[in-house]
Order: structure tokens, then C-alpha cells, then sequence
């Protein structure tokens, strides 16, 4: 029987029998979906694992065709938020090595070939058009969200019925490459678009809390391009996004200070973090938006002011001598000085009672401080 499926190869000729393996190839994604959409614990696992690979493949004979390129990202999606929380190691482990094969064949073809409009005057309908052409990524980032679920379950499991779980790190290493493939992506402005963005700091933000040592250990190129992303989620009108956005520049400094891990990248771009603290004061800390954030922009800036004290004191005196009067240049220099104890920065990295402690003070400090400047220094 011919298939019906109706497929167009964009501005290709193709020859009827390529059309017929592209059609066939459409139709079997098709139907594993519609097979892994059934919930049956013992058997749809059985069946899809010694076919994962060969699911896989087809993204690398079929990535520039979004519509079958957006199918296999959906099939393993759907796949993982059905069925993670009941895999064996073996399955598991399949599962996580298909899936990072797919998205490098994904991120291959896509990552310099994507072109997002933003900016004109199309209208609300043509925004939504263009969304909607992007839902593949979406699917990227919600397939290695429902993968960094398992190393929790596998916790929980073990503990409670001894069970053979996946390895922390093996979870670990696939969300962190996934997340090396789709953060090329993220650089072309498809954080303007609210649920993609949203999904996208979920993940960003969970990985953030959980390893930021490994997010520190990235190549440069990809560490700056999370680091982006971080200081563009951090003034997001959603305030959900922006806390989770400080949170995660707060880790990266905090892991620096007890670790050095950046060292390698300060060595070759030494003001990393002088430039977050110079964004922090300017896009956060001196404009309004800061109330609905402001426990979390304290938390990022204490952290970034004790990783390098002497960088932020030239900081703080080069925003000062731009102000327009001697007066709010000595009124910055005082609140900052009374903001920034010896006794908190020394403290940033302390844990229990001691740590608790120091972050209640500085709190305090903090919305006296913000309240202080803002009564004479907002800039717009």
C-alpha cells in the first residue's frame, strides 16, 4: 500500500524514490510516537530500546527536514516523560546515548542556519507563526529536562527499595552535552519567545543549582554563551526567570571562589566577572526593576564583589566619577563602603549557623543600601 502522508522537500527536486524513503521514514517516527504515548511499563521499553538507535540515525539523514526532524525530537520527549521513572540502567543508559546523538546531529545542521525575526511590525499572529517554528528546540530543552529528572528518581528508589540505579555522573554528562548543543541556539534571540524561555531557564537554572562545577569547566566559547543568556534572563520582566537567571551567576562565583575553577578563562579573559558585577549595578541594582528581585541580586553581587575586591573597588570608582555632582559621587562611595564589611566578604563561602548568619546581615545591609541609592541614583 502507498503511503498518503503528504511531504514537500523544500527547494529540492528529489526523484520519486527518495520522496518514498523520506515518506516511509515520516511515517515510522509516526507511529513509534504513537506507540511510546501508551503507558505499559514492561513492555513499550522492551520493544523501543533496540530500536532507540536507529530512531536516532534518521536525524542525521533527515535534519534539514523540520518536519521529521521535529517528530524524532517529539518521539524522544514523549518517550522520556513517559516512561524515565521506571527504566533500568540498561534502558536507561540507551536512552541517554540516543538521545545525545540526536541532539548533535540536531544542533550540527541547526545551530548556524536558524534565523529568528524579531523587531518588525508583523503583528501578533505572524510572532506566533514564527514560535511555532522553533517548537523543535523547545523539544530539545524539554527531552533533557525530563532526563534530569532520573538521577532524583534513582535517589528515591534506591533508598527505598535498594534498586540498580543510573550513576549520578552518567545523568550529569548527558544533560551537560545536550545542553552544549542546544546553547548555540540559544544565541540567536530565541529567548524573546516566553515559553521557550521559560523552559529554557528551568533547565539552565536546575543545572545551575545542581553542578555549576561543570558549568564552569565548559570551553570558553559555550561557558560564554550560558554566562549571556544568564545576564539576559537576570532582567527579565518575569521575576521567576530573573531569580533563577542571579542564581545561577551567584553559583558561577561562588564555585570560582572556593575552587578557582575559572581560572583558565579569567587567564585569557580576566574580566569575566567584573563585567557581571558591572551589568548587576547597572541593569538591576540602580533600576527599579530591582524590588521584585532584590534578596537574589544581593545574593549574585556578594559573591562576584569577593571574588576579586580590588577590580570591583576600580569599579565602583568608575561609575561614581561619571555621576554628574561631588555629592552622589561621595553619597555611591559611602553606601558602598558600608555595604561591603571586611567581616561579610570573608564569610561568602562559610556554611551552617556561621554562613546563615552572614547572609541575614548582608541582607539587611543590602535593602538599606538599594533604598539608600535610589533615593538620589536611578539611572534610566
Amino acid at each position: 500500500m502507498e503511503s498518503k502522508l503528504c511531504f514537500k522537500h523544500r527547494d529540492k527536486t528529489v526523484d520519486p524514490q527518495d520522496i518514498r524513503a523520506q515518506d516511509l521514514s515520516s511515517l515510522c517516527v509516526f507511529l513509534h510516537t504513537g506507540i511510546c504515548q501508551n503507558y505499559h511499563p514492561d513492555r513499550i521499553p522492551t520493544f523501543l530500546t533496540p530500536v532507540l538507535p536507529h530512531l536516532s540515525g534518521l536525524m542525521t539523514f533527515y535534519a534539514e527536514d523540520l518536519s521529521i526532524c521535529e517528530a524524532l525530537l517529539h518521539l524522544f520527549r514523549d518517550y522520556a516523560e513517559q516512561y524515565i521513572s521506571v527504566l533500568d540502567a540498561k534502558c536507561c543508559i540507551v536512552l541517554f546515548q540516543t538521545s545525545a546523538d540526536l541532539l548533535k546531529s540536531y544542533s550540527t545542521c541547526h545551530c548556524a542556519s536558524r534565523v529568528v525575526h524579531r523587531g518588525d511590525t508583523r503583528g501578533l499572529q505572524a510572532d506566533a507563526e514564527e514560535e511555532q517554528k522553533f517548537s523543535d528546540v523547545l523539544s530539545a530543552i524539554q527531552l533533557l529536562i525530563h532526563l534530569g529528572t532520573k538521577d532524583f528518581i534513582d535517589i528515591c528508589n534506591t533508598e527505598s527499595h535498594g534498586a540498580e540505579s543510573v550513576q549520578s555522573k552518567q545523568v550529569t554528562d548527558v544533560i551537560f552535552f545536550g545542553l552544549q548543543q542546544i546553547l548555540p541556539l540559544m544565541t540567536q534571540g530565541l529567548l524573546h519567545y516566553p515559553k521557550l524561555c521559560s523552559h529554557y531557564f528551568s533547565l539552565v537554572g536546575f543545572m545551575m543549582d545542581t553542578y555549576p562545577e561543570k558549568a564552569c569547566t565548559l570551553p570558553y566559547d559555550l561557558f560564554s554563551a550560558l554566562l549571556d543568556s544568564l545576564l539576559f534572563g537576570m532582567s527579565h520582566s518575569d521575576p521567576s526567570i530573573s531569580k533563577s537567571s542571579l542564581r545561577g551567576i551567584a553559583e558561577v562565583a561562588r564555585e570560582h571562589l572556593k575552587t578557582g575553577i575559572l581560572q583558565t578563562h579569567l587567564t585569557q579573559h580576566p574580566d569575566i566577572l567584573l563585567n557581571c558585577s558591572r551589568r548587576l549595578l547597572q541593569e538591576i541594582i540602580f533600576q527599579s526593576i530591582v524590588w521584585d528581585r532584590i534578596e537574589a541580586a544581593g545574593n549574585a553581587l556578594l559573591p562576584l564583589v569577593a571574588a576579586n575586591i580590588q577590580k570591583f573597588v576600580g569599579l565602583v570608582n568608575e561609575i561614581s566619577g561619571a555621576l554628574d555632582t561631588i555629592s552622589k559621587r561621595e553619597r555611591l562611595q559611602t553606601a558602598f563602603e558600608r555595604l561591603l564589611k571586611p567581616d561579610v566578604l570573608s564569610k561568602v563561602n562559610s556554611i551552617g549557623f556561621e554562613g546563615r548568619k552572614n547572609r541575614i546581615a548582608f541582607k539587611k545591609d543590602f535593602d538599606i543600601f538599594v533604598r539608600d541609592i535610589h533615593s538620589f541614583l536611578v539611572i534610566h
